[in-house]
């Protein structure tokens, strides 16, 4: 991402709790980049630490027009301090490959059964649907690994993986608590 926002000349602020010594040179605290940014990117997991990282606080700090982009998770942002950010045009678009309780957009019939007494769940489908039909906001269906590239890489990754398991010196092992 830093690679395409320079080729645009962009000015690139980072904020990370895992800080990438190759990065350095561009980390910024939470707040500055929240004051600072035109377009903020999120390519975070989802843990409970940063579960809503977006919400309504982090919404008011942010400059008036400010883009949002979110190919990460969607519990990163609050749903409705989103609609609310763009109803009162804080936020000018976002583009979301992933949005919150995303699943239930896959199925409608699926909404009833899990969010019949979760109001939050009710809440949040709702607003997404309702974040789909504004004219800025664009939302595609979980899919921006999905370039030539990212296929290449994980094509070549699970190759690896899978030779070196056969030769009995497996890599990228994930421990399961």
């Amino acid at each position: 991402m830093i690679q395409i926002a320079e080729g645009f000349g962009m000015n690139i602020l980072v904020y990370d709790l895992f800080k990438n010594s190759t990065l350095k040179e561009y980390y910024t605290s939470f707040d500055t980049l929240l004051r600072e940014s035109d377009i903020i990117s999120l390519h975070v997991p989802s843990t409970p630490s940063n579960y809503h990282l977006l919400d309504k606080k982090a919404f008011n700090k942010m400059k008036k027009g400010v883009v949002i982009l979110n190919t990460a998770r969607g519990d990163l942002i609050d749903t409705p301090a989103l609609y609310q950010a763009i109803l009162k045009k804080k936020v000018s678009a976002a583009g979301l490959d992933v949005m919150e309780d995303e699943d239930f957009l896959l199925q409608d019939e699926a909404i009833i059964p899990a969010c019949f007494n979760n109001q939050q769940c009710l809440l949040t489908s709702t607003i997404n649907l309702k974040l789909m039909q504004l004219d800025n906001v664009i939302v595609t269906p979980h899919i921006a690994f999905n370039s030539f590239d990212a296929i290449h890489r994980i094509n070549a990754i699970t190759c690896q993986n899978i030779r070196a398991f056969l030769e009995n010196n497996p890599i990228n092992l994930q421990s399961v608590h």
